[in-house]
């Protein structure tokens, strides 16, 4: 019989709250107890505790650690500002794994600090990015298999909302930079940036703190490209416009014989197209709408993407392997270098190479250099 595990959350009403539904995840995972739950905010802590149906309540998610000998714990706080200080104290607590929200951390030696700090202790890491969809796994296996041929290019897309720009990069980016590079099967070698604010090139006078909690950003309009190891390139775009139903969100997976789009992930579309041409012409063949009955059917797909994250984390704290098909923490870090890559090429002015060496906000830098 498999282990029983212990498991914590850590929620933060009003700074990001529970994140993406990583709070419910364990009503319906196999061979895991929610026991205990944490939030500064009392009226907060209150209702969560009561929708969760716990006891085992604290203010401060540190007794919660020291008092609660978890197995597992879920920092949900969809702000990532207080991500590195909870994962840390969650890893030399001794817990076994971590569920964490996106973005992963405010910057890449917050990053670095938080992976160091679970090798150490030996702590698996599964991050909530949307590969844990079944189109999206179902997307990948077409392409190992041939499909569409050799990948060539992988073009991504923000949701293009209110956050248009740098936040949808930040917030939303960081699942479509993970998509790409677990597509791609391959880190980047380097990448370039062009960040704009209204047509205009951003300087220091476009700075702004995020309430988000992602620290300085700029830029109402991103364009990215991406050069990986293995020769496919990469692209990311996100500017204002009218995106009802977010159906703007998603990527096309380019290849010598054909291509693969997606979208609006978890519930997600997909479609397939048997050519190597960008635009269809009169006599080629047309987009097939691929339908996968057992997601559609469902009603909750983040809960869903949720439960196949954590299946795969309960089972590399088992087996003390790795997390791959899902994202892991390693490949949360590599997405966020990703999107710090953007700014930073735009700070320079040139092309960055990977791994970066800027680990911090770019934007601080570019406030401290005074241009």
């Amino acid at each position: 019989m498999s282990v029983k595990f212990r498991a914590g959350v850590i929620g933060r009403t009003g700074r990001g709250d529970y994140g993406h539904l990583l709070d419910t995840v364990y009503a319906d995972t196999p061979n895991v107890d929610c026991v205990a739950l944490a939030d500064d905010d009392e009226q907060g802590l209150k209702l969560a505790g009561e929708r969760l149906g716990l006891k085992a309540l604290y203010s401060d998610y540190r007794e919660m650690l020291d008092q609660e000998k978890l197995d597992i714990v879920s920092v949900a706080p969809r702000w990532a500002d207080c991500h590195c200080d909870m994962v840390i104290a969650c890893a030399e607590a001794g817990v076994k794994g971590i569920f964490c929200e996106k973005p992963m951390a405010k910057t890449l030696s917050e990053a670095d600090a938080m992976l160091q700090s679970c090798q150490r202790n030996n702590v698996k890491v599964a991050v909530a990015h949307r590969r844990a969809c079944a189109y999206e796994q179902h997307g990948k296996k077409l392409i190992d298999r041939g499909e569409i041929g050799q990948v060539q290019m992988i073009k991504s897309h923000g949701k293009c909302d209110h956050r248009a720009g740098a936040m949808d990069l930040a917030v939303l980016g960081t699942h479509m930079l993970d998509s790409m590079r677990y597509f791609a099967d391959s880190d980047v070698e380097w990448a370039t940036g062009h960040v704009t604010v209204d047509g205009k090139a951003v300087t220091g006078d476009d700075v702004y703190e995020e309430e988000e909690g992602v620290g300085h950003t700029a830029g109402n309009r991103v364009w990215a490209y991406y050069a990986f190891q293995n020769g496919i390139t990469g692209s990311f775009e996100s500017y204002a416009g009218d995106n009802p139903g977010g159906r703007w969100f998603g990527f096309e997976v380019h290849g010598s014989e054909g291509i693969i789009a997606l979208r609006n992930s978890p519930k997600s579309e997909m479609y397939i197209y048997p050519h190597a041409f960008w635009t269809p012409g009169p006599n080629d063949p047309k987009w097939k709408r691929i339908i996968l009955e057992e997601w559609e059917d469902l009603e909750n797909h983040t809960h869903q993407s949720n439960l196949m994250i954590m299946e795969e984390l309960v089972q590399a704290i088992e087996t003390d392997s790795e997390v791959t098909r899902c994202c892991s923490g390693a490949d949360a870090r590599a997405a966020l270098e990703m999107i710090m890559a953007v700014h930073d090429s735009q700070r320079l002015k040139s092309r960055v190479g990977f791994p970066l060496e800027n680990r911090e906000n770019p934007y601080d830098l570019l406030l401290e250099s005074g241009r």
